[in-house]
């Protein structure tokens, strides 16, 4: 398979693959968070309680911040493929991008998080175990571009020994 077309495919599961994680941090933060911590409510009337309590029930601003991910996705992908930047830059950029989210997610959530906390005098944390996934994600991201950064010093290691043996 050419180079170009393996940059295609990883920028491809790369957008995918932060795209998922938004779709899985939004229904964590405004259904299955909410639900968890309210049993026997749904997400609707908990958010309607949240509004009448006035504390401030999602909105723009948790979408906006999720969707961050996405759009940036999108940008890298369209640049990668466009500039055929290679393979393992287009890796790092999306790793980085998945590392990324649960600081994302940690903003997202944190007003929401709140607003349930202060209308239903329970913690603000997550009781959804979704966030634990998320949370695994991130931390894989982040192990395998700290791979890729100690292969790619190696190897230049490697390069630069091999120069000055010739």
């Amino acid at each position: 398979m050419s180079t170009r077309r393996t940059t295609v495919l990883i920028a491809t599961a790369g957008l995918l693959a932060v795209c998922a994680y938004a779709a899985v941090a939004l229904m964590q933060i405004l259904v299955w968070n909410p639900e968890a911590a309210v049993p026997g409510l749904t997400a609707d009337q908990i958010w309607a309680e949240v509004a009448a309590a006035q504390q401030g029930p999602p909105g723009v601003l948790v979408v906006g911040i999720v969707v961050l991910g996405p759009l940036l996705a999108s940008v890298m992908f369209a640049l990668f493929v466009v500039t055929d930047a290679g393979m393992w830059p287009t890796v790092a950029g999306y790793l980085g991008l998945l590392a990324m989210g649960a600081v994302g997610y940690f903003f997202a959530s944190f007003g929401p998080g709140m607003g349930l906390a202060d209308t239903y005098f329970i913690d603000g944390g997550d009781y959804s175990r979704a966030s634990l996934a998320l949370a695994a994600v991130s931390a894989l991201a982040v192990v395998l571009l700290l791979a890729l950064v100690v292969g790619a010093a190696w190897r230049a290691r490697r390069e630069r020994l091999a120069l000055a043996r010739a």
